[in-house]
């Protein structure tokens, strides 16, 4: 995964919407991660704990960039095709959540379930960071602002 620092620096410290959705985007990573890790040491009642926690922060990360993110790259570029790619991904890994939830977790298919949920989350994430990140960098949005409305969208879904 690239890391998209700001290249303009900005007097309060800021974080803009690329970092602040990089920093969503390495959490997710790291629960997978520990969701694999559990898997593999076949802990299946810490597995379905980190599972559904992974699930919920996939969610709500997945409903801000179709809310707030997508929207306002579609407004701002012509990189529909790079938008439409990552709403079919985001249904798709919607799907995969969807199915997993209804998943006994003594059944195997739950484990095969929850690796390819991840490698999948995985996949995305690299596309989106390498592909879409540097068009809306260079596409004029404020970032700045972009994040402030992230982070209050995150706000009220937490409550």
């Amino acid at each position: 995964m690239t890391n998209h620092r700001r290249t303009t620096s900005d007097n309060n410290g800021d974080v803009d919407a690329l970092e602040l959705l990089h920093a969503e985007h390495v959490r997710l990573l790291e629960m997978f991660g520990k969701l694999s890790d559990a898997r593999t040491r076949h802990r299946r009642g810490v597995e379905k704990k980190l599972a559904t926690a992974a699930c919920e922060a996939l969610t709500q990360h997945s409903r801000i960039e179709a809310e707030i993110f997508y929207p306002a790259l579609r407004a701002a570029s012509n990189i529909d095709d790079l938008l439409d790619d990552a709403r079919i991904e985001h249904q798709t890994l919607d799907e995969l959540v969807v199915e997993l939830s209804h998943t006994d977790a003594r059944n195997a298919d739950y484990r095969n379930k929850v690796h390819a949920l991840g490698m999948y989350v995985a996949h995305h994430i690299r596309e989106e960071e390498a592909k879409l990140f540097p068009r809306a960098r260079a596409s004029g949005i404020d970032l700045i602002e972009l994040a402030r409305k992230i982070a209050r969208r995150n706000a009220e879904l937490e409550k």
